[in-house]
């Protein structure tokens, strides 16, 4: 294949001892279907990078053993994992008790699964760069903390926590949420993480960190943690089945919050050995503040050619943690906010609490300029709203199938603040005064719910969620 230089030579092999992985990708044995497995195996992949061993095929979800249909919270939860492993394969031995279709399990399971799936695809701009970057450096994409934090003593004491490319830190939950002593499910499990100086957002909550700290956050089953460095720019794709599909004349740019930041981001043909002759090209795209209500974006023209490239490309810039703008320029030229219109346009998701940008399509040898102004700059108080919104929204759900005393208390109140970011999605310029009426709410929210939620009941169990996201 590499001969004929008509597809990229891959091989894919059993361990065969160091010095064959320049066969590419390993894999890492028949494992056994256990969580003890499962969390050795994020430790396994990130210290083979001391080798030069950075691409692992694992079998996701354990090989044999067990029969996983008695345990989706262990297959969803090495999914969510292998989502953030170098090569997601799902795979087992022969037997008709090991289930390996994700839409064969429970509702809540299938979504997690198919939700961290859909996130990995999403991402292959930002793997695929930092793929680039592994073979340009020999350091793998997947790595121990200690690779970009030599001086951090507790960088070399954690085992499961790693980088994923330059921007990501990822620590996947790799032990039950477990069952309470009235026989419960637990909708959670906290997790403890240790964040380097800086700032860092949890991108499954929303959250502003202080790093030089170890924090311990609440995780649910469709959550996996993890933190994107401040000022990171994270290439992304739009929804497909396979790589295949990708379309090259649209790019997503998540940019998060922060003073400044930049990112290089790579692309070729896919699939033959032309990139070895130069055939390729980088994309740079680069931000700043001006000050704390501003942003400028700039886009530079690409840099190299390949055979297909795209001649012409439309952005979609999307603001995490951030309020909705006064206005929005590219090029100079105003776009208006529409939440109908999905190019020359901006959107406001107040679920996500995310500015969303569409611009038209430019020449990829064109510069483009994003200026953007906001009204309000304290992120603060929209640091953690998106996985309040999520956590208030189990609460209504919970009222729906527990009950709800309403000579006692009215729940209309409670309704009505889980419903905060949709009327923010509605009405983008209320964000504001919404979120500070949150604030204010949420005590006498929680104590209207602790009144009606007996220990035994789901109402309780999303209670405990809510009071751990809120601490």
């Amino acid at each position: 294949m590499e001969r004929q230089n008509e597809q990229r030579a891959l091989l894919f092999h059993r361990w065969g001892g160091l010095g064959n992985h320049r066969y590419q990708i390993g894999f890492s044995g028949d494992t056994h279907i256990t969580w003890a497995s499962l969390d050795f195996q994020p430790y396994f992949t990130s210290t083979a990078a001391n080798v030069g061993y950075g691409y692992w095929s694992h079998d996701i979800g354990g090989h044999m053993g067990g029969d996983q249909q008695k345990n989706p919270e262990l297959f969803t939860r090495w999914v969510e994992w292998g989502s953030f492993s170098p090569i997601l394969r799902t795979h087992c031995t022969n037997n008709p008790n090991i289930e390996r279709r994700i839409w064969a399990y429970p509702l809540d399971n299938f979504y997690a699964m198919r939700n961290a799936i859909k996130f990995r695809y999403s991402l292959i701009p930002y793997i695929y760069s930092a793929a680039r970057e592994a073979y340009d450096t020999g350091i793998s994409m997947l790595r121990p903390m200690y690779y970009d934090y030599p001086k951090e003593k507790i960088a070399y004491d954690l085992k499961n926590q790693y980088m994923f490319g330059d921007n990501m830190i990822v620590s996947p939950v790799t032990h039950p949420m477990g069952i309470d002593a009235n026989g419960l499910n637990n909708l959670f499990t906290l997790q403890k993480i240790w964040l380097p100086e800086g700032k860092w957002i949890d991108w499954s909550s929303g959250t502003i960190l202080d790093g030089g700290k170890t924090v311990e956050q609440p995780y649910c089953l469709e959550d996996i943690p993890v933190f994107v460095k401040a000022g990171s720019i994270i290439p992304m794709q739009t929804d497909v089945n396979n790589t295949a599909d990708e379309k090259k004349d649209y790019l997503i740019l998540n940019i998060f919050p922060g003073n400044s930041g930049e990112a290089k981001i790579y692309d070729d043909e896919g699939n033959n050995e032309n990139f070895k002759k130069g055939k390729f090209t980088f994309t740079t795209v680069t931000f700043s503040k001006p000050d704390d209500k501003s942003m400028n974006i700039e886009i530079e023209p690409i840099e190299g050619q390949y055979d297909g490239m795209p001649r012409q490309r439309s952005y979609e810039l999307r603001l995490p943690v951030s309020f909705p703008p006064v206005f929005v320029k590219v090029n100079g030229s105003e776009i208006l906010y529409n939440e109908n219109t999905k190019q020359d346009s901006w959107d406001y998701n107040g679920n996500e609490l995310t500015t969303l940008i569409y611009t038209p399509s430019f020449s990829v040898n064109e510069k483009v300029n994003i200026d953007i102004k906001f009204k309000d700059n304290d992120l603060q108080l929209l640091s953690g709203k998106k996985k309040l919104f999520s956590n208030l929204m189990k609460i209504a759900k919970a009222i729906q199938l527990t009950g709800w005393n309403e000579g006692k208390t009215n729940s209309d109140s409670v309704i009505a603040t889980a419903l905060t970011g949709e009327r923010i999605s509605y009405n983008p310029s209320t964000a504001v005064t919404e979120l500070k009426m949150l604030d204010k709410k949420l005590p006498e929210i929680i104590k209207e719910v602790t009144e009606q939620a007996g220990e035994k009941t789901k109402l309780y169990k999303a209670l405990e969620l809510l009071k751990a996201s809120t601490n």
